[in-house]
């Protein structure tokens, strides 16, 4: 359930546990980072001892491990994120216990496929629906993500193809974010090869490197992530725990098959014009329906 919050000058949404204002996400969706507030450290089922019984339940292949401790900063490949897939010395819920003295991130992904997380993860989307959906479409592609980090942990630039809100549970946490519509950061040519390739994690120029945004967050902030909006992540000096709830929208949508287009264009000589924030031109929609099949087509005729 929403509850509405009248305070002089500005009015909130509240679900249970997430506070977003609903003009700031109106007028940012799809262009601009925003902070959010949540109470999700005070929910049990973001304790230690909750997430190691998580971690006994997920499948192997949802519990990944990256070495964390590494030096900060933009790097020419990936040599400094390597993934710790066969961890044979201790098992995660032994990870997450000592987690203090590890150099590990454990990522346990796609938590919504458990029954007890992913009946949050859709009560926490369902109650903010009310607001998203007016403003994007429907509500689409629900995941989410949760990250364990030792002290001094660096998640380097790279991007994603989701909406993401990002709340940080136990510890501090930095993140810094590019501006999503500055095509010296995130030339239209890297987007398109991500969209066919899904690769996230890329070199940013090293002059471009400090023209970010900073979010310094605490328990019980957060903070929303357009999507692919460039991006960094790096702990402090304690443990972290962190969750993003993620989902797409039909502007994500479009720019995922917009993308693609686009790079099929450009292979046989043509030279396509770059793509809005949200996708919805009417060259846009056009190519968004060629990739999205007859259903597309059909609803892109009725508009």
């Amino acid at each position: 359930m929403i509850k509405k919050i009248t305070n002089p000058g500005e009015a909130t949404f509240q679900s249970d546990m997430v506070q977003i204002d609903p003009a700031t996400f109106e007028s940012q969706v799809d262009t601009h980072p925003f902070a959010i507030q949540h109470k999700l450290q005070q929910h049990p089922l973001f304790q230690l001892e909750s997430l190691v019984e998580l971690s006994k339940r997920l499948p192997r292949k949802q519990r990944e491990y990256v070495f964390g401790k590494q030096e900060f900063g933009t790097h020419e490949d990936l040599e400094h994120y390597k993934h710790a897939a066969d961890n044979d010395e201790l098992s995660t819920d032994e990870l997450i216990g000592a987690i203090e003295h590890q150099n590990i991130v454990i990522v346990l992904r796609n938590v919504e496929s458990d029954p007890v997380y992913g009946q949050f993860v859709n009560e926490c989307l369902d109650s903010l629906s009310q607001f998203v959906e007016p403003v994007t479409g429907k509500i689409s592609g629900r995941e989410s993500f949760i990250f364990v980090s030792p002290p001094q942990a660096y998640t380097p630039y790279h991007y994603d193809p989701e909406q993401n809100f990002f709340m940080q549970i136990r510890g501090k946490k930095q993140m810094a974010i590019y501006d999503v519509n500055d095509r010296n950061i995130l030339p239209e040519k890297a987007l398109e090869k991500f969209y066919n390739e899904g690769q996230r994690i890329t070199n940013c120029d090293e002059s471009l490197f400090d023209q970010y945004q900073l979010f310094e967050m605490n328990p019980g902030d957060g903070v929303y992530v357009p999507v692919t909006a460039p991006h960094w992540v790096r702990t402090l000096d304690e443990i972290s725990v962190s969750v993003s709830i993620n989902f797409r929208t039909p502007s994500s949508i479009r720019r995922d098959r917009v993308y693609r287009m686009n790079r099929m264009l450009r292979r046989i000589g043509l030279r396509p014009h770059p793509v809005s924030p949200q996708a919805n031109h009417w060259s846009e929609l056009a190519k968004a329906a060629i990739l999205g099949g007859p259903a597309t087509i059909k609803n892109l005729v009725r508009r």
